[in-house]
């Protein structure tokens, strides 16, 4: 077993969360919105279900290289910039009162998700192996 092996398994945990969360939001983004405290319009729910079509194409993307078992650097560094950016986007959004403080734990979340992204990349380049 070696050093990338534990969070390996993280991120395809985290790619399938994301790949999950974000199809419930294309389905469902009233029920999403609903919970995170938000108002829900024919608007919103029409933006946040393009918010869920990018979750599943992003948490797709970063499963499918995960499980290839690929070093495929760009995808991890867009994935890595996706959750960070979208980490600081709801933090941003509970700061404006747009959504309640329960999705500071989606923020925490991302961001947590994207410093792991970024230190498997770290561990991918330092290893110079694929992954």
């Amino acid at each position: 077993m070696n050093v990338k092996t534990l969070p390996r398994w993280l991120l395809i945990l985290i790619s399938l969360v994301t790949l999950a969360s974000g199809l419930v939001q294309v389905v469902a983004p009233a029920f999403i919105l609903s919970l995170l405290s938000a108002d829900v319009t024919a608007t919103t729910k029409h933006f946040f279900g393009i918010v869920g079509m990018f979750m599943v194409l992003f948490g797709g993307m970063l499963l499918q290289v995960l499980i290839s078992r690929r070093s495929n650097a760009p995808v991890f560094l867009w994935a890595g910039l996706q959750k960070i950016g979208s980490s600081s986007s709801v933090a941003l959004g509970v700061f404006h009162h747009i959504f309640g403080r329960l999705a500071l734990l989606v923020a925490g979340f991302d961001l947590l998700s994207g410093i792991l992204i970024f230190i498997y990349l770290m561990l991918l380049k330092s290893e110079g192996s694929p992954s």
